[in-house]
């Protein structure tokens, strides 16, 4: 008996955290740095730039960031209109469904090597 498999699928939300690929999660974290972008404040951008990505992490560099994430202040809304503080919190709602999307794309194109 022969039987073929056109399609594999990893339910990401209910699964992700069996997956042990450091590129896998390098490419998560990029890509929800990249999704809550617009939430984190901008002045001179150097919050919003300098970070850290490492497998599964995000690392805002400046001394001030943890500051400012915490904070209570009025943000400028000229270049980040949704800027605001626990940005990556505010940004879940709408951004993480598309976290999702991409990481299921990631899996679904072969590149964890579950296809053998």
């Amino acid at each position: 008996m022969r039987f073929e498999v056109s399609e594999i699928n990893i339910d990401i939300d209910g699964h992700v955290s069996r997956v042990r690929s450091d590129a896998f999660w390098t490419y998560a974290a990029q890509s929800w740095h990249r999704l809550y972008f617009p939430y984190v404040p901008m002045d001179t951008g150097m919050l919003a730039q300098q970070v850290t990505i490492t497998p599964g992490q995000i690392e805002h560099t400046v001394p001030y960031a943890h500051y400012i994430y915490d904070g209570h202040f009025r943000f400028r809304k000229d270049q980040h209109p949704l800027a605001t503080r626990e940005w990556d919190r505010a940004a879940e709602p709408t951004q993480k469904p598309k976290l999702i999307r991409e990481m299921q794309a990631y899996v679904d194109s072969g590149r964890l090597g579950f296809d053998g």
